[in-house]
């Protein structure tokens, strides 16, 4: 590990006061290292990271930085617990968002191998070596509940969060040359004056962080999303229809049916059934005031204790009711083989209006 050129934590100001350099280097092209996609720098340093982890990632998400995790209602299962690093050193490499490579003064790439003109790269990758101090791991007390309210709650999870927070003190460098024997090419402010070669790449210092502050993250795969799977797959969701802000799901299941179309067929009815019962009890509790203009609503639960009626007002709502999943369930019988179908559907809020109308109209038509 190199030797330090000690600054304070005050003049560095946790990095945050630090003005940022955002030259874009135009005329290097970026070396073949890479960093595993898990491991990231941080936008600042500081010595409590704990508002950030248990945060989700957007999915598609390319460039991280801690900042644009997301706190979801299922980070509340998601605590913490610091493990000690025992001084251990490493070299190694990690990402940085162009957010954290300015905030650390590294200069910014230019993508499409460094072609003047050409946009920043959205990230890249820095080397760090370090005495690893200390680490604040995820810790899921809960995991039954954890899972639960994922499953459950499909819009509330990713499939990545914070899971890992790395203290230490040491110092970043950025890669300055392929060559080691060549100079580094581009203009760059404010940087320090050591260099160094590994893996064939000459590598330029740009700060060092003498005492320890928490300086990077890793994600961590998160295995209890409650996303839907694929038609033909059993899922979570077939036990528990999940929770979403977007509307209400229900799970139809099917009688058991001689072919996969009857037992299709009868899984949207079903499940269209069940989205007319929940209808009729949002509408008696109040939940839809302004639908309530058209016949007695007062005898609505009577009303749709008529099987008939229930039928006819899950026609009327069969378009707003919207499939997402299926899962069929072959079954061999001495007879043949038989099918169970279950769909889970949503009936979407901005929807929910106008099916409750048509419920009303349609108990309302049953007893003229």
């Amino acid at each position: 590990m190199s030797k330090y050129v000690f600054f304070s934590l005050g003049a560095l100001a946790l990095l945050g006061g630090c003005p940022k350099n955002t030259d874009v280097n135009t005329t290097f092209v970026p070396p073949s290292v890479t960093a595993p996609t898990n491991m990231w720098l941080r936008t600042g340093f500081d010595t409590d990271p704990s508002g950030y982890l248990g945060r989700f990632v957007s999915p598609g998400t390319a460039s991280l930085d801690e900042t644009a995790a997301m706190p979801l209602s299922c980070s509340q299962f998601i605590s913490y617990k610091k493990v000690d690093g025992g001084g251990v050193r490493y070299d190694q490499y990690y990402n940085a968002s162009s957010e954290a490579a300015a905030n650390v003064g590294v200069p910014v790439l230019a993508g499409m191998g460094g072609a003047v003109g050409a946009q920043a790269s959205a990230s890249q990758v820095v080397r760090i070596a370090y005495e690893l101090t200390g680490k604040m791991v995820a810790d899921i007390a809960d995991p039954a509940a954890f899972e639960a309210c994922c499953k459950q709650a499909a819009d509330q999870c990713t499939d990545l969060y914070l899971g890992e927070f790395i203290e230490g003190r040491g110092a970043i460098y950025y890669a300055s040359s392929q060559d080691a024997s060549a100079h580094a090419g581009g203009t760059y402010q404010g940087v320090g004056a050591e260099t160094n070669v590994k893996d064939g790449v000459a590598w330029h210092q740009s700060i060092e962080f003498p005492n320890p502050v928490y300086f990077a993250f890793k994600t961590t795969k998160n295995n209890y999303t409650g996303e839907g799977v694929a038609e033909g797959g059993c899922g979570p969701w077939t036990d528990a229809p999940p929770r979403s802000s977007q509307g209400q799901y229900f799970v139809g299941i099917s009688n058991p049916s001689s072919t996969e179309r009857v037992a299709r067929d009868d899984a949207m009815g079903n499940a269209r059934l069940q989205a007319v019962k929940f209808l009729g009890e949002q509408i008696t509790a109040g939940s839809f005031e302004e639908t309530l203009t058209t016949g007695d609503v007062s005898r609505l639960s009577t009303a749709l204790d008529n099987d008939e009626v229930v039928q006819r007002a899950s026609a009327g709502i069969a378009r707003m009711v919207k499939d997402e999943s299926w899962c069929i369930e072959p079954e061999a019988t001495p007879e043949g083989k038989i099918y169970v179908a279950k769909t889970l559907v949503l009936l979407p809020k901005s929807s929910m209006a106008e099916a409750a109308a048509s419920v009303v109209a349609t108990a309302s038509g049953s007893e003229e």
